[in-house]
């Protein structure tokens, strides 16, 4: 599984991720990609990355594929797929072994906090966004 994804995070199904039907609920599993993103970024931040930027996430995409139940291990794999001069794209899987809970992708905008606007994905990170598949757009 992880040949193709440069990066997981594995997490536990707590009882207040669920739905009144003993289910994941649809919210967690946002939660559930935003902790794997946030431990990406954490993993690459020692690289040399400027910190005087924020990302935006700007859109998600989200198909359900099967439920997820209390005390599972769900691994979400990430992969950066496509970096424009701004933004990038994040594709991500969320599994229970060989299950396939939820797959699709987000998509972030370096953004200037101070000044309130998006600005040029850093140089550094384009670089590290390359070396883990992504494709110049």
């Amino acid at each position: 599984m992880s040949g193709d994804w440069p990066f997981s995070h594995a997490d536990e199904v707590r009882f207040s991720d669920l739905d009144t039907q003993g289910h994941l609920n649809n919210v967690a599993f946002l939660v559930f990609v935003e902790s794997a993103r946030i431990a990406y970024a954490a993993s690459i931040a020692d690289s040399g990355m400027p910190r005087d930027y924020t990302f935006m996430i700007v859109e998600v995409k989200i198909a359900y594929r099967s439920p997820g139940r209390y005390g599972e291990r769900i691994e979400t794999f990430l992969r950066p797929t496509q970096v424009g001069r701004t933004s990038f794209h994040q594709d991500f899987e969320m599994r229970v072994g060989e299950r396939l809970l939820a797959d699709g992708y987000s998509v972030l905008v370096a953004f200037d906090p101070v000044a309130e606007r998006p600005i040029p994905v850093p140089a550094p990170l384009r670089e590290r966004l390359l070396a883990d598949g992504a494709t110049q757009r």
